[in-house]
Protein backbone atom coordinates (compact mmCIF):
# COMPACT_ATOMS: atom_id res chain seq x y z
CA UNK A 1 0.00 0.00 0.00
CA UNK A 2 1.49 3.39 -0.96
CA UNK A 3 2.22 5.88 1.77
CA UNK A 4 0.14 9.01 1.44
CA UNK A 5 1.42 12.37 2.54
CA UNK A 6 0.04 15.83 2.15
CA UNK A 7 1.03 19.41 2.65
CA UNK A 8 -0.96 21.51 5.04
CA UNK A 9 -3.21 23.73 2.93
CA UNK A 10 -4.94 24.96 1.05
CA UNK A 11 -7.61 24.08 3.57
CA UNK A 12 -10.62 25.35 5.48
CA UNK A 13 -11.33 26.16 9.15
CA UNK A 14 -14.78 27.32 10.22
CA UNK A 15 -16.36 27.89 13.63
CA UNK A 16 -19.92 28.53 14.72
CA UNK A 17 -23.46 27.67 13.67
CA UNK A 18 -23.50 30.37 10.97
CA UNK A 19 -19.96 29.31 10.06
CA UNK A 20 -17.29 31.97 10.35
CA UNK A 21 -14.55 31.02 7.87
CA UNK A 22 -11.18 32.03 9.30
CA UNK A 23 -9.09 29.96 6.87
CA UNK A 24 -7.25 33.00 5.49
CA UNK A 25 -6.13 34.02 9.00
CA UNK A 26 -4.84 30.62 10.16
CA UNK A 27 -1.06 30.16 10.12
CA UNK A 28 -1.04 26.93 12.15
CA UNK A 29 -3.83 24.52 13.16
CA UNK A 30 -4.12 21.02 14.63
CA UNK A 31 -6.63 18.74 16.30
CA UNK A 32 -4.70 17.00 19.07
CA UNK A 33 -5.76 13.81 20.86
CA UNK A 34 -4.55 12.95 24.37
CA UNK A 35 -4.73 9.49 25.91
CA UNK A 36 -5.78 9.54 29.57
CA UNK A 37 -4.98 6.36 31.52
CA UNK A 38 -6.11 5.61 35.07
CA UNK A 39 -4.46 2.54 36.59
CA UNK A 40 -5.89 0.63 39.54
CA UNK A 41 -3.36 -1.43 41.46
CA UNK A 42 -3.74 -5.16 41.96
CA UNK A 43 -5.89 -6.02 44.98
CA UNK A 44 -4.99 -8.79 47.45
CA UNK A 45 -8.06 -10.45 48.94
CA UNK A 46 -8.55 -12.56 52.07
CA UNK A 47 -8.71 -15.91 50.27
CA UNK A 48 -5.16 -15.42 49.02
CA UNK A 49 -6.05 -14.50 45.45
CA UNK A 50 -4.91 -11.33 43.76
CA UNK A 51 -7.25 -9.40 41.52
CA UNK A 52 -5.17 -8.08 38.61
CA UNK A 53 -4.35 -4.42 38.07
CA UNK A 54 -6.53 -2.72 35.49
CA UNK A 55 -6.33 0.32 33.25
CA UNK A 56 -9.19 2.59 32.28
CA UNK A 57 -8.47 4.54 29.12
CA UNK A 58 -10.27 7.48 27.57
CA UNK A 59 -9.35 10.24 25.17
CA UNK A 60 -9.68 14.00 25.13
CA UNK A 61 -9.14 16.35 22.21
CA UNK A 62 -8.25 19.97 21.57
CA UNK A 63 -8.28 22.15 18.47
CA UNK A 64 -5.67 24.85 18.47
CA UNK A 65 -3.26 26.90 16.49
CA UNK A 66 -2.32 30.43 15.56
CA UNK A 67 -4.46 33.04 13.82
CA UNK A 68 -3.78 36.54 12.59
CA UNK A 69 -5.74 38.99 14.72
CA UNK A 70 -8.31 41.35 13.30
CA UNK A 71 -10.33 43.98 15.09
CA UNK A 72 -13.27 43.96 12.66
CA UNK A 73 -16.78 43.92 14.13
CA UNK A 74 -17.48 40.55 12.48
CA UNK A 75 -13.92 39.19 12.74
CA UNK A 76 -12.47 36.23 14.58
CA UNK A 77 -11.34 38.19 17.66
CA UNK A 78 -14.81 39.74 18.03
CA UNK A 79 -16.41 36.31 17.52
CA UNK A 80 -14.37 34.72 20.32
CA UNK A 81 -15.13 37.54 22.76
CA UNK A 82 -18.85 37.54 21.87
CA UNK A 83 -19.14 33.73 22.12
CA UNK A 84 -16.85 33.27 25.15
CA UNK A 85 -17.56 29.93 26.90
CA UNK A 86 -20.01 28.74 24.25
CA UNK A 87 -19.82 25.30 22.69
CA UNK A 88 -19.89 25.74 18.92
CA UNK A 89 -19.37 23.47 15.90
CA UNK A 90 -16.06 23.53 14.04
CA UNK A 91 -14.84 22.07 10.77
CA UNK A 92 -11.19 21.61 9.79
CA UNK A 93 -10.13 20.45 6.32
CA UNK A 94 -6.30 20.34 6.36
CA UNK A 95 -6.03 20.04 2.56
CA UNK A 96 -9.00 20.36 0.21
CA UNK A 97 -7.44 17.98 -2.34
CA UNK A 98 -7.22 15.22 0.30
CA UNK A 99 -11.01 15.52 0.87
CA UNK A 100 -10.82 14.70 4.61
CA UNK A 101 -12.33 16.68 7.47
CA UNK A 102 -12.26 16.77 11.25
CA UNK A 103 -15.48 18.14 12.71
CA UNK A 104 -16.96 18.44 16.15
CA UNK A 105 -17.84 20.88 18.90
CA UNK A 106 -15.36 23.11 20.74
CA UNK A 107 -15.61 25.54 23.67
CA UNK A 108 -14.58 29.07 22.73
CA UNK A 109 -11.98 30.94 24.79
CA UNK A 110 -11.40 34.57 23.75
CA UNK A 111 -8.33 35.30 21.67
CA UNK A 112 -5.52 37.52 22.89
CA UNK A 113 -5.67 41.09 21.66
CA UNK A 114 -2.41 42.88 20.94
CA UNK A 115 1.23 41.98 20.54
CA UNK A 116 4.53 43.50 19.52
CA UNK A 117 4.47 47.04 18.14
CA UNK A 118 4.85 47.39 14.34
CA UNK A 119 4.03 43.73 13.67
CA UNK A 120 0.99 41.79 12.51
CA UNK A 121 -0.29 40.43 15.82
CA UNK A 122 -1.25 36.78 16.14
CA UNK A 123 -3.11 34.83 18.78
CA UNK A 124 -2.30 31.29 19.85
CA UNK A 125 -5.32 29.34 21.02
CA UNK A 126 -6.26 25.94 22.37
CA UNK A 127 -9.95 25.09 22.67
CA UNK A 128 -11.31 21.96 24.31
CA UNK A 129 -13.23 19.66 21.99
CA UNK A 130 -16.47 18.46 23.57
CA UNK A 131 -16.82 14.71 23.05
CA UNK A 132 -15.04 12.95 20.22
CA UNK A 133 -14.52 14.72 16.91
CA UNK A 134 -15.31 12.93 13.66
CA UNK A 135 -12.60 12.29 11.05
CA UNK A 136 -14.25 11.43 7.73
CA UNK A 137 -14.68 12.40 4.10
CA UNK A 138 -15.22 16.15 3.77
CA UNK A 139 -18.88 17.15 3.69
Amino acid sequence: MPISSYKMGPGVFTIGTAPLDVSCQVTSLAVTPTENVTTEDAVHVLCGDTLPASDTVDYSFTVGGTVLQDLAAAGVVDYTWTHMGEEVPFSFIPNTAADREVSGTCRIVPLTIGGDVSTRPTSDFTWAVIGTPVFAAAA
